[in-house]
């Protein structure tokens, strides 16, 4: 049982470190504006993500954000 919850945090952690080194932000919206700055073909734009989020919600985001990396990789 502590070996699982062990391996769970460290799943986790590994996770969340993954998405803050690729984003450097832990906010969906904030992923979303940057996949579609690169898709744009322009350098990183970080801070976006909050205008994002007052035009949308964070579930929305996510959606958005899960799309853009679909799309994106069937086009690979």
């Amino acid at each position: 049982m502590i070996k699982a919850i062990g391996w769970s945090a460290l799943g986790i952690t590994i996770l969340v470190g993954g998405f803050y080194f690729e984003y450097k932000s832990l906010d969906p919206c904030e992923w979303m504006t940057q996949e579609l700055t690169r898709s744009a073909g322009l350098s990183g734009v970080s801070g976006l993500g909050t205008t994002a989020a007052h035009l949308m919600g964070k579930q929305e985001c996510f959606q958005n954000w899960m799309d853009l990396r679909v799309k994106g990789a069937e086009a690979k």
